[in-house]
Formats: C-alpha cells, sequence, structure tokens
C-alpha cells in the first residue's frame, strides 16, 4: 500500500508541469516552501534523518552558530554504559547538525561500552574519550575519512594501527600516550602531523615520514624515547616546538633543505643525539632547540643562520667545536652554558649582541674577553674567567653587559675607563679578590643592581 501511495505522489509531482508552473509545499512546523517546476531536474526520495529533541537524549550540547552544535562533557555521562550522538537535535524548538565532540566531552567514562558516532562529525577535541576504558579501541576519521583523530576506548590496547589512505592529515594527539604502538605506517595521502601526534609512545621504534608531508606539529613526537633514527622527508617546511623533545634513542636525524623553520626545544633533551644536519634554509636556531644534547660531538651552523637563541646549545657537554658564521649577528643568553669540552669557537665582527652568562662553564676554552658592538660593549668571557688575574678594558667600551665578570674569582684588580656609562647588573657579582677603580670624571655611570655584590673594594676618581 505504501509503495503505491508514493508512486501516485511521484506521478502527481512529475505530472504537474502539464498543468501548472509552479508548486508550494506546506510544511508542519507552518513555514511554506515554493518552487519553479521548470527548474525540477528529478525527484529524489531522500534518506530519513532522525532529529532527536534535546529532552530525548542524555547529551548535552553547546551551539556554535545558527545551524550547528557540539557535544559537550557533563558529569552525568559517567553513569552511561551506551551512547547515540545524533546527527541533527532540535534545542528551543531550532534544529541543529551536531558536527563536534567537544575536548574531554566522554573523559573517565569507564562504563561506556557503545558509542555510535554519526558521519557528519568534523571535529573531535582533545581527550573527547580519554579514560573510557571499557569501549573497544577504535580509531576514529572523520571530515568525510580525510582526517584521523585517534582513538574511542583504551588506545593502550594497539600495538599496530592502519591508515587508511583517505586520510589527508593526522589530527592534534591523535596517538597521544599509545604507549603499546610499537609501529605505524603513514600513507602518502597525509599532509601534516598535528601537535602531539604520538608523543608520549615510548614503545615506538620506528617510523617513516612520507614525502607527502610538510609539516611536523609541536610534540608531534614528544618522548619517543625508543625510537633511534628518524628521517625527515623533503617538503617539509616546518618542524615544531619540541616536535623531538625527549626522543633520548634518538641517534641521528636528517632535516632536508625545505624546512625554513625549526621550533624552539625541537630536539631538547636528545641525549643520544651525535650529529645534526642544519640545512641552509634555516635562518634562526631557536631556544633550547638542541637543550642537553649531551652526545653531540660536532654541528655546522650554515651562512644563512642570523640568530642563535637562548640556551640553544646549554649542557652539550660532548661538543668539541663550533663555527659561527659570519651571518649570525646575535647569541642569545646561555646559548653554549656548559658546553665543557669546547675547545674551540670563532665568534666573528658581525655578533652585535651576547646575551647573560652565553659561554658559562666552557672550562677547556682559553679565556677570552669578549667585546662586540663593534668595539663599544664589553660582556665578559669565553673560557675559564678563573684563570685570569688581570684584565685590561678599552677605552672604546662604553658598557659592560650583566654578569660580564661574574664569580671571576681571580681576578685581583681592574680598572674601568671613563668611556663606561652603564655596568649591568651583577656584573662583577662575587669578585672576592677584585679592587675595582673606575674613572667617573663625566659623573654618567649607570650602575645595575649588586653590580659589585662581594668585591674586596670599589674606588670611584673623580677630578
Amino acid at each position: 500500500m505504501k509503495k503505491k501511495l508514493l508512486l501516485l505522489v511521484l506521478s502527481v509531482v512529475l505530472c504537474l508541469p502539464t498543468f501548472a508552473e509552479s508548486m508550494c509545499v506546506n510544511l508542519k512546523n507552518g513555514e511554506t516552501v515554493s518552487f519553479d517546476l521548470e527548474d525540477i531536474k528529478d525527484v529524489t526520495i531522500c534518506e530519513t534523518i532522525h532529529v532527536f529533541d534535546e529532552s530525548e537524549t542524555p547529551l548535552k550540547f553547546k551551539i556554535l552558530s545558527d545551524s550547528t552544535v557540539e557535544v559537550i562533557g557533563d558529569d552525568s555521562y559517567l553513569e552511561l554504559d551506551s551512547v547515540t550522538i545524533p546527527a541533527k537535535v532540535r534545542i528551543d524548538g531550532k534544529v541543529y547538525d551536531v558536527t563536534a565532540i567537544g575536548n574531554s566531552a566522554f573523559w573517565g567514562c569507564g562504563g561506556l561500552t557503545n558509542i555510535e558516532i554519526p558521519n557528519n562529525i568534523t571535529a573531535i577535541g582533545v581527550d573527547a574519550f580519554s579514560g573510557c576504558s571499557s569501549l573497544e579501541p577504535k580509531l576514529l576519521i572523520y571530515d568525510k575519512g580525510t582526517k584521523c583523530y585517534g582513538w574511542v576506548g583504551d588506545k593502550e590496547k594497539c600495538t599496530n594501527i592502519e591508515i587508511p589512505n583517505s586520510v589527508t592529515s593526522i589530527g592534534n594527539y591523535a596517538f597521544y600516550n599509545c604507549n603499546g604502538l610499537t609501529s605505524i605506517e603513514i600513507p602518502n595521502s597525509v599532509s601534516s602531523i598535528g601537535h602531539g601526534a604520538f608523543g608520549g609512545c615510548g614503545g615506538l621504534t620506528s617510523i617513516e615520514i612520507p614525502n607527502s608531508v610538510t609539516s611536523i606539529g609541536n610534540y608531534a613526537f614528544y618522548n619517543c624515547n625508543g625510537l633511534t633514527s628518524i628521517n625527515i622527508p623533503d617538503g617539509v617546511i616546518s618542524i615544531g616546538v619540541d616536535a623531538f623533545d625527549g626522543c633520548g634513542g634518538l641517534t641521528s636525524i636528517n632535516i632536508p633543505n625545505s624546512v625554513t623553520s625549526i621550533g624552539d626545544y625541537a630536539f631538547e633533551r636528545c641525549s643520544s643525539l651525535t650529529n645534526i644536519n642544519i640545512p641552509d634554509s634555516v635562518t634562526f636556531i631557536g631556544d633550547y632547540t638542541f637543550f642537553e644534547c649531551s652526545s653531540l660531538t660536532s654541528i655546522e651552523i650554515p651562512e644563512s643562520v642570523t640568530a642563535i637563541g637562548i640556551s640553544a646549545f646549554y649542557g652539550c657537554s660532548n661538543l668539541t667545536s663550533i663555527n659561527i658564521p659570519d651571518s649570525v649577528t646575535s647569541i642569545g643568553d646561555m646559548a653554549f652554558y656548559g658546553c665543557s669540552n669546547l675547545t674551540s669557537i670563532n665568534i666573528p665582527d658581525s655578533v652585535t649582541s651576547i646575551g647573560d652568562m652565553a659561554f658559562y662553564d666552557c672550562s677547556k676554552l682559553d679565556p677570552k674577553l669578549l667585546v662586540y658592538n663593534k668595539g663599544t660593549k664589553c660582556y665578559g668571557w669565553i673560557g675559564d674567567r678563573k684563570k685570569c688575574t688581570a684584565i685590561e678594558i678599552s677605552k672604546d667600551v662604553i658598557s659592560i653587559g650583566s654578569y660580564a665578570f661574574y664569580y671571576c674569582s681571580g681576578l685581583t684588580s681592574i680598572d674601568i675607563p671613563n668611556s663606561v656609562t652603564s655596568i649591568g647588573e651583577k656584573a662583577f657579582y662575587g669578585c672576592t679578590y677584585l679592587d675595582v677603580v673606575i674613572d667617573n670624571l663625566k659623573d654618567n655611570v649607570k650602575v645595575e643592581y649588586d653590580a659589585f655584590k662581594n668585591c674586596k673594594s670599589v674606588t670611584w676618581l673623580k677630578e
């Protein structure tokens, strides 16, 4: 009977053009839709999608726009064992598409054994299903099969996973803390690896990044200490902040010439890394980039680099030599702090800024006073400053930087010429045997906090 009725309706609609030019359809909510029959190409019976009233579902929603909502978390979910996320929901009489699952929406729902997610979900928030230990682990793929987000269920139960070829991006924290994961193949369709995507995957021993990838997000392989080597393919433009931080088993890594940006902390604590190439496409070595890479023995800085960031090579205790090219104009605070085996380093005249304690505890370097900014600024030392008992400050120097002679315990005397107009914070702090004589003829010397703390004596000369 239903089939006959449907055919009758269709036949009426299709015959209408013979005696009518337009048609109106009255909807249940009172609205009227009209259209020209001449514009109708064909008639299709659409699949009916049930619209849930807000009161029909235990879920809570946040309105994102005039037509979309996302599922948000609520403590009441902890009592649920099964959930169906609707494709559409009616709130205060208005129908919305459910397009997203919010951050931590089902966090800690350990009793949840089944969940149904509609195909129109286009975004899943961080930790949306974290702690849902009773769910069968399942990889989530959305945005019409193009984006791999991660899991429902206990991801630690999975030791390997296959990513479909339709996936073009691996979302933020997709496999974060998948401790059981030992290997994974990323298809050539993938162009980006999101923030924290494989962070904390301590069991991951190998991974191949395909040539299609152009960006590696922040924390992408954070604390993947089981990785021993990785090849970054040509085409990658940026390596994010902390991307390989804590990869203590990584012994070598290749960075292609396509890379123009290496984020701060990118290789921090890669304690087994013995060598690394920096391509001439890179212009800046970021803060803490090679922090405590204690096995690194040598590194070549290309001519393209203009600045070396704060603590960039801090604690690289096996680094023996380094050449700083003429392109570099600034060296950050503590850039080479604790490079105790560094025996040679050249600092070109192009350098106009050297940060506090940039070469502190570089005990094997021959002690040398650093003067830059065209000979106007006296910073301090490379090498073991304690080995020096006297030093002459040139009359070209107009400023002595912070910590310049910090704990130079071997210094016994120093004359500061009247060209000097500023003495930085703790510049001579802890020089317990030092007699300082300051020529203050012009009465214009600015002295910062604790500049001469614990010095033996300070004498100011005036006419």
